[in-house]
């Protein structure tokens, strides 16, 4: 007791009153990732007097040993692969590290699954972190290594390279590149942010020429280094203001230049944002987009319990556009399940995780990317290495601590790719009720089992309040398998079974060299085709300027045209070094201007001033559509959705939802606090929500058909009236149909409410069956804590 009153008082004198351990207690190694047979050594930053206690717990909280250490350093014994905590008496808090197995011993396999977004150049770059380290690139690029990764996802920003034309300056974006090259890290590169100079009003580029020469400058000047192109990042949700068909051309244009800058380079989609697709991703590839690209490129924040359906809708869509056989990559995925960060940080105004978030994380990056695997994606990025924070500090990501440490999850990760990489997944057995086992069969004819007890995170929605707490014991058995069997649990650290019924916990855990096991489903095996040469002339590439009589739809998918028709202006790019003469036609309804000869330079464009009056059909829908051959070649199309909805409205048949008026009928489905009641002045329904301090605020009430005098079976579309009490606070505005049959949602973006009253017209998309409705929910993402919106007046439209 003397010995540790007299350390507390010496803490004292130096100002480190109840001083963190994790401050003071410094690793040896990057990111306190320490490797299998490295020395594991720690640092003290601040004089103490000796000699220093010290406690060492696994990640189960367990003591594993107490010891006292003379000087300023501290020097563990050797200790197996898993996830460690040191305290020291006198400090608050612990050191927390990894020990991790050597990369170096493994083959190196460029096609492995488990990928890191690493997001480095803009997360680890200089800012007002006391913690950050100097060199912090660096320690991004070498604790990655130290994971196993072979692939890491980052940023670039356009208008930050490429501030005037011909002028480019790669920055640190090339530092980041050659330290994951000298590592043996392949990046796959994401840009958007367009210069000023190659845009007008716009967040996509407009010149489409200057959008091809940087992506080929780009491909070359990361030859080597970046492997795999993306253009954009999430188009469809946050990150453009502008058309489906915008993006498509200005997606095409980047395509065509990285070919150019090296044609060894795969290019992928940007990824699209929102799972299920929305109709903008099918308007994409009515423009012929899938020409361009090898890899389809989707990003998920979504629970575990959707994966299936989104795979499905993924496939339904690839099927539809022909693309069939291509690879999915998911270049972004992430967990919303632990909620908003519940601890405060040593910054200001930053949230942290708690240990128990820390470990939601690490089993929910294996449980997702073992589960994505299994339903044949071809490789999958989390979200994200380094310490990032959004939705005003309250969310924390990153594998990686504010101190740039690394937390549990790194450790799951690295136990990822050591025991399951390079291994072919066989698919799912079962080893129990309520547990899950998943088997993958090693290059060496050898397998591995990994499996575990079926918990919240598995089952339930994304919602705030979930812990690790419980456990979820439960017990099993295989049949005729050798004894002892060895395994490894989540974090990395062995352990042995012998012959007892074997316990599965929420935690996964691995069981190596088991023996033969009957596969219940087997996996589905990943794609790898890529986009195939054809006769298409891809260099000629169709781009509009649309007048206001063309009215664009919220979720950026089809314009409203009125039967008299509209102006636009049309483009057509010549992306190659060699002229080029043909015809365009025009289809889906009445076009003037078009000539009979078109001849466009090299590198050059063509503009067209034209009209275009819809012939529409008997849903009051259309497509604008160009098509032309060039030097006797056909070229990708120019494709607009196009929908009357003024007509629709006003010729079609309507049924007033007079239920829809009693707030009774009404389900709470919110991330706050709910209230629904009915507003008598207003004569409409009332929805009241407020929130805490989480990372995504939404409120979608809920309406169930009352079948069959509610039944949607022929319906065009849905028309309310709505208003909110903060236009301002509204992040997106969308209208949910749920079908009964497999509760998938189609997901229809409004445009945004009023805080007067205000009609919105929603037409269904082409190919959705609207008799399969069920549920509707109406609703919005909020940006503010508090929110209100009405809504009345619901009719369902249908066909005359």
């Amino acid at each position: 007791m003397r010995k540790y009153i007299l350390l507390l008082c010496m803490v004292q004198a130096i100002g480190l009153t109840a001083a963190d351990t994790a401050e003071v207690l410094v690793a040896a190694a990057p990111g306190a990732a320490f490797l299998q047979g490295e020395a594991l050594e720690f640092t003290l930053k601040q004089p103490v007097v000796p000699p220093v206690e010290w406690t060492l717990r696994n990640w189960r909280n367990e003591v594993l040993r107490r010891e006292s250490s003379n000087g300023g350093k501290l020097l563990l014994p050797p200790l197996p692969n898993g996830y460690y905590r040191l305290e020291l008496s006198g400090f608050t808090g612990s050191r927390s590290f990894a020990v991790v197995p050597d990369p170096g011993n493994r083959p190196a396999d460029p096609d492995l699954f488990f990928a890191l977004d690493s997001a480095q150049s803009w997360l680890a770059r200089p800012d007002n972190n006391p913690r950050r380290p100097e060199n912090a690139f660096e320690v991004v690029s070498e604790v990655a290594r130290r994971s196993g990764v072979q692939m890491v996802r980052d940023r670039m920003s356009w208008a930050e390279t490429n501030p005037a034309p011909g002028r480019y300056e790669w920055t640190y974006y090339k530092t980041n590149a050659e330290l994951l090259a000298k590592r043996g890290i392949a990046l796959s590169g994401m840009y958007h942010d367009a210069p000023d100079w190659t845009r007008r009003n716009t967040c996509l580029p407009v010149d489409l020429t200057a959008t091809y020469a940087f992506a080929k400058s780009a491909a070359e000047a990361f030859r080597g280094q970046m492997t795999n192109w993306e253009f954009w990042n999430e188009q469809d949700h946050g990150f453009g203001i502008e058309s489906a068909w915008d993006y498509a051309a200005a997606f095409k244009a980047a395509s065509l230049g990285f070919r150019a800058g090296n044609p060894e380079a795969t290019v992928a989609v940007g990824g699209f944002a929102i799972t299920p697709l929305l109709p903008y991703t099918d308007t994409v590839m009515k423009n012929g987009a899938s020409e361009y690209f090898d890899i389809f490129n989707v990003h998920t924040y979504r629970p575990l319990r959707d994966f299936s359906e989104i795979l499905k809708d993924i496939r339904a869509h690839m099927k539809r556009h022909g693309m069939e056989g291509r690879p999915i990559w998911f270049t972004e995925t992430g967990s919303g399940m632990e909620g908003a960060g519940s601890l405060e940080s040593f910054l200001p105004g930053i949230k942290m995780h708690s240990p128990d978030q820390e470990l939601l994380i690490a089993e929910y990056l294996q449980k997702m990317m073992i589960t994505m695997q299994m339903l044949g994606v071809d490789r999958d990025f989390f979200f994200v290495l380094p310490p990032y924070s959004e939705y005003g500090g309250n969310k924390d990501w990153g594998l990686m601590r504010r101190d740039y440490t690394v937390k549990p999850g790194f450790a799951a990760f690295a136990t990822l790719v050591d025991k399951l990489g390079g291994a072919e997944p066989e698919g799912e057995i079962e080893p129990g009720e309520g547990i899950k086992g998943y088997l993958y069969r090693h290059p060496n004819g050898s397998r591995t089992l990994v499996y575990w007890s079926v918990s919240e995170l598995d089952t339930e929605p994304v919602r705030p309040g979930l812990s690790a707490a419980n456990r979820h014991e439960r017990t099993f058995r295989l049949p005729q398998q050798p004894s002892p069997l060895h395994g490894t649990d989540m974090l990395g650290t062995p352990f042995t079974v012998n012959g007892t019924p074997i316990i599965a916990t929420r935690f996964p855990a691995f069981l190596d060299d088991v023996g033969k096991l009957a596969v219940k489903t087997p996996a589905i095996a990943p794609a790898t085709r890529k986009s195939e040469e054809n006769a298409t002339d891809r260099t000629i590439v169709y781009r509009t300027d649309l007048s206001s009589g063309f009215r664009l739809s919220a979720g950026k998918d089809y314009v409203d045209v009125g039967e008299d028709g509209a102006a636009f202006n049309l483009q057509v790019w010549n992306l190659s070094d060699r002229p080029k003469e043909g015809v365009i036609t025009v289809s889906g309804g009445n076009c003037t201007g078009i000539p009979e000869k078109i001849i466009i330079p090299p590198f050059g464009k063509t503009e067209l001033e034209l009209t275009f009056m819809p012939v529409f059909d008997d849903d009051f829908k259309t497509e604008l559509r160009i098509d032309g051959s060039f030097n006797g070649r056909k070229t990708t199309p120019l494709v607009i959705p196009v929908q009357g909805l003024q007509a629709m409205t006003g010729a079609g048949q309507k049924l007033e939802i007079t239920a829809m008026h009693d707030s009774a009928n009404w389900r709470r489905n919110a991330s706050g606090e709910m209230e629904i009641t009915y507003d008598e002045a207003e004569q409409a329904v009332r929805f009241h929500t407020r929130f805490p301090p989480i990372e995504d605020r939404w409120v979608y009430p809920e309406y169930t058909l009352q079948l069959p005098q509610e039944s949607l079976k022929g319906a065009l579309g849905i028309v309310f009236e709505m208003k909110v009490s903060d236009v301002s606070a509204v992040r997106q505005m969308l209208l949910m149909a749920v079908t009964g049959e497999d509760e998938r949602d189609l997901h229809l973006r409004i445009n945004a409410p009023s805080e007067e009253w205000t009609e919105h017209s929603v037409q269904f998309p082409e190919g959705f069956e609207p008799e399969k409705v069920k549920l509707l929910r109406i609703g919005l993402n909020s940006l503010a804590s508090d929110i209100t919106f009405l809504i009345r007046n619901v009719r369902f439209l249908y066909r005359p």
